[in-house]
């Protein structure tokens, strides 16, 4: 009874360490490369060495990616890529948090869509001297020795100044079409409309992020399928002007031997044709 006892222990522990495990696993998000173009590196937390990135590659709480001139990277979040982010060239990353709910960025540019986050939950932006966040929000961090700058395209963010200490100077909320330049250590400044140009950047990208996350939407798959309906119209309505054509020949041929048809009818049953001379009436003048 003692042995079975023991063995019975020994079971239910390595259940509640398995469990314990799995649960701590789950607690910890992964973000996943789904689009690389050029030349970008990432180094795993706590090595040296730097890798290039590939797509499929999984990144989690420490890792740092960067980019070089001409290139750029774009992280999912989730499986159903509702929150990812993007780094433009020249830029550098690093993850943090085992949730992986802020991300640093000490260089660059970074875009960020965040549609699908828990209540109560917020993702952020971390310059030097900046946080800018949201719960479900789309927006631009850009990070240069001087001036930092927050461009909100999708709904409303806010932002966070801190001086040289770490102490919070100001928070402000940008809303949607706005953006805001902070001056390193200072209060942000005046908010200002976005550009055209900022918005159709905007746009082109989201199209664009469209074509590759959305195997339903309108990606390349699409495009196709749409041409290759209306190739299938065009030949359906040349097939159809041929249809016309022919009925049009047909109808006329009809019309023609008709009235062959009733010329030669009328030549028969008329008196003139019953005489001779080749069917020539002869019309004799009264006296």
């Amino acid at each position: 009874m003692k042995f079975k006892f023991l063995v019975f222990l020994l079971l239910l522990g390595f259940m509640f360490f398995s469990f314990s495990s799995l649960l701590a696993k789950e607690l910890e998000r992964e973000a996943k490369v789904i689009f690389v173009t050029g030349d970008a590196k990432v180094q795993k937390a706590g090595k040296a060495e730097w890798l290039d990135v590939k797509k499929g590659m999984l990144l989690s709480d420490g890792d740092t990616a960067k980019t070089a001139k001409a290139a750029a990277i774009e992280l999912s979040f989730d499986s159903g890529n509702k929150n990812l982010v993007r780094l433009e060239e020249n830029s550098i990353l690093t993850l943090r948090g085992k949730m992986l709910k802020q991300i640093e960025l000490p260089q660059g540019r970074i875009r960020s869509l965040v549609k699908n986050l828990k209540k109560e939950s917020s993702f952020e932006i971390k310059t030097p001297t900046v946080v800018a966040g949201a719960r479900g929000s789309g927006w631009d961090v850009s990070t240069s020795e001087k001036r930092d700058n927050v461009k909100a395209f999708e709904d409303e963010i806010f932002v966070q100044s801190y001086d040289p200490q770490g102490k919070l100077i100001k928070e402000i909320y940008v809303r949607e079409g706005w953006e805001v330049n902070i001056d390193r250590f200072q209060a942000p400044g005046e908010l200002m409309e976005l550009t055209e140009r900022d918005r159709g950047d905007w746009n082109s990208w989201r199209e664009d992020l469209n074509d590759r996350i959305q195997p339903g939407g309108s990606g390349e798959s699409n495009r196709s399928e749409e041409f290759s309906r209306i190739q299938d119209i065009d030949r359906a309505a040349e097939k159809q002007e041929d249809y016309k054509e022919q009925l049009l020949e047909t109808e006329d041929i009809g019309k023609i031997e008709d009235r062959i048809r009733e010329e030669n009818i009328r030549e028969e049953t008329s008196p003139a044709g019953s005489q001779g001379g080749g069917g020539h009436s002869i019309i004799k003048e009264s006296p």
